[in-house]
C-alpha cells in the first residue's frame, strides 16, 4: 500500500499525482521559504536616495551647531582675553604717568615723559597703526615693551589743572587716553571689540 505523499520536483513541492507544470485547480503547491527572504532584503534607489538625503541633512545640521558653539567660545575668550590686557596696560600706564616727570612732547599718538627726575632719560608711549600695538620706550634702560596688541584705534587727549583741553606742554595736568582692540575669529573680526578710557593726573606736575 503507497502512502500519499508528496513528492519535490524543481525546487518545488507538488502533491502526489499532479503535474509539474503547474498545480490543478483545488490543489496547493509548497513553495520554499527561501524564494520570498530574497525579494525582501533589498532596498530600491528611492529608498537609498531618501536615506542618503536625510542622513546629510543631519549631518549638515550637525556642522553648523558645532561651528556656532566654536565661534561663541572664541569669542567669549577673546572678550576674556582682550580685558585682561587692557586692564593691565592701563594699570601700568597709569603707575607710570603718575611717577614720571614733567611732560616734553605730546601727540595724539605720542607721548614723552622725563624719567622720574633722571637727566637724559625718557619715558616714551607710542601707538603705531600700521602694527596696532601701544609701545612704552625707556631711554634708562634702552627696552621697548609691548604694552598692547591687536589696538586699533587710540587717542592721548592733554588737560589742564582746571582739566580744560590743551596742547601745550607745560600747561599739562592730565592725560586722557582711550583706545579700541579687537580680536579676529576664523580670519574675520567680528563682535570682538573692546574699549577703555581713563583721565590720568600727572602727580609730580605743580599744579
Amino acid at each position: 500500500m503507497k502512502l500519499n505523499t508528496p513528492k519535490q520536483m524543481d525546487g518545488a513541492y507538488h502533491p502526489l499525482n499532479s503535474s509539474p507544470v503547474g498545480p490543478r485547480a483545488g490543489q496547493r503547491t509548497l513553495i520554499p521559504l527561501g524564494a520570498y527572504s530574497q525579494g525582501i532584503l533589498g532596498m530600491t534607489l528611492i529608498e537609498m536616495l531618501v536615506a542618503v538625503a536625510v542622513g546629510s541633512l543631519i549631518l549638515m545640521v550637525v556642522a553648523l551647531v558645532f561651528m556656532n558653539s566654536t565661534r561663541a567660545f572664541a569669542a567669549v575668550s577673546n572678550y576674556v582675553s582682550m580685558d585682561s590686557d587692557s586692564r593691565n596696560a592701563l594699570d601700568h600706564m597709569t603707575q607710570e604717568i603718575r611717577q614720571a616727570g614733567n611732560l616734553i612732547a605730546f601727540s595724539p599718538t605720542r607721548l614723552k615723559f622725563g624719567y622720574r627726575a633722571q637727566t637724559n632719560s625718557f619715558l616714551v608711549f607710542n601707538w603705531d597703526a600700521t602694527s596696532s600695538q601701544l609701545t612704552e620706550w625707556n631711554t634708562a634702560d634702552t627696552t621697548t615693551n609691548i604694552l598692547l596688541k591687536g589696538c586699533d584705534q587710540l587717542a592721548f587727549s592733554l588737560y589742564n589743572a582746571s582739566f580744560s583741553p590743551t596742547t601745550n606742554c607745560a600747561q599739562g595736568k592730565g592725560i586722557s587716553v582711550s583706545w579700541t582692540c579687537s580680536r579676529t575669529i576664523l580670519g574675520s573680526k567680528c563682535t570682538t571689540e573692546d574699549m577703555q578710557q581713563a583721565l590720568i593726573v600727572i602727580r609730580n606736575k605743580p599744579l
